[in-house]
C-alpha cells in the first residue's frame, strides 16, 4: 500500500530535504520515525527537494508499507517523536501508482523579505536592512523578462548530472504588502537553487545595480554576469497542487 503524509516544517536547523551523508535533513528526521513507530526501514519520496534552510509550509511524500496505519495514532505518536520544526499534518492511503515528486501539477514558492525587524520572528523573512530601497516596478520587469525564456540553464546551480533544464513557469510576481515585500512563482519544476538566483538577479535590477537593458543583453548572450543567491530563510514551499485522482 502506498501512503501520502501532508507535513510543513521550519528549515533552519536542516541541510534542506534529502538525505545527506553527515547532515542533519528532513527527509532522514521522518525516516528514522517511521522506523521507530512502523518497525520497518522506510524510504520516503518527497514533492520537491527544499535547499538547506529553506522552509514549507506545505510538504508532501509518500512512501510504501504493507499494513494499515491508524491514522489517529500515527499522527499522535509521530508528533510526539519528532522535532518541534517539523509537523505531520496527515496521512492517507493512495493509489499504488501514484508519485510525489512526478504526479505534482505544480509548485509555487514564496519569498519573504522585511524592512522591519523583529527579533521573534528572526529567519523566518530577509531583514533588508540596507540604505538602498528595492523598486518593486522594476523587479516586476525584470522578472516577465526572465520567465519569458523556457531553458533556465543560467538560473541554476551548475550541475553535469541536470539533462533537462526546461520549466513551465504560470507566473511569477513582486508585491508590496506594507512593511513587507512578497515574491510569487509558480512553476511544474524547479532546479537547484533556481528561485534564490532569479530573486537576487530582480534585486540587483530592483536597487539599480545592473538595468533592465543589461539584464536583456546578458540573457541574449546566454551569459548571466553574477554568482549571486538571497538567503534560504526567507524562501517557504507555499503549496503543491495533485489531481483529485490520486486520493484512494
Amino acid at each position: 500500500m502506498r501512503y501520502f503524509i501532508k507535513l510543513s516544517y521550519k528549515g533552519n536547523n536542516y541541510h534542506g530535504w534529502q538525505k545527506q551523508i553527515n547532515n542533519i535533513t528532513i527527509e532522514e528526521e521522518i525516516e528514522k520515525k517511521l522506523y521507530i513507530i512502523l518497525k520497518e526501514k522506510i524510504n520516503i519520496i518527497g514533492a520537491s527537494r527544499t535547499d538547506s534552510g529553506v522552509h514549507a509550509n506545505i510538504m508532501f511524500a509518500h512512501f510504501d508499507y504493507n499494513f494499515f496505519i491508524n491514522k489517529k495514532f500515527f499522527l499522535y505518536k509521530i508528533n510526539l517523536l519528532i522535532s518541534n520544526y517539523i509537523n505531520i499534518k496527515d496521512i492517507f492511503l493512495v493509489k499504488p501508482t501514484i508519485h510525489a515528486r512526478y504526479d505534482a501539477k505544480y509548485r509555487i514558492y514564496k519569498y519573504i523579505i522585511s524592512y522591519y525587524k523583529n527579533p521573534f520572528t528572526n529567519k523566518l523573512y530577509w531583514y533588508w536592512y540596507y540604505k538602498k530601497k528595492l523598486n518593486i516596478y522594476l523587479m516586476n520587469k525584470a522578472i516577465k523578462i526572465i520567465i519569458n525564456r523556457k531553458k533556465f540553464n543560467l538560473f541554476t546551480k551548475k550541475n553535469k548530472q541536470i539533462k533537462n533544464y526546461i520549466c513551465n513557469i504560470f507566473y511569477a510576481y513582486w508585491v508590496k504588502v506594507n512593511k513587507y515585500i512578497f515574491f510569487y512563482i509558480k512553476s511544474n519544476r524547479f532546479l537547484r537553487k533556481m528561485v534564490r538566483i532569479i530573486i537576487a538577479i530582480c534585486i540587483e535590477v530592483g536597487v539599480k545595480n545592473i538595468t533592465i537593458y543589461e539584464l536583456i543583453k546578458q540573457i541574449k548572450n546566454n551569459k548571466i554576469n553574477y554568482n549571486i543567491s538571497v538567503p534560504p530563510y526567507g524562501l517557504y514551499l507555499n503549496k503543491i497542487k495533485y489531481d483529485k485522482k490520486i486520493y484512494l
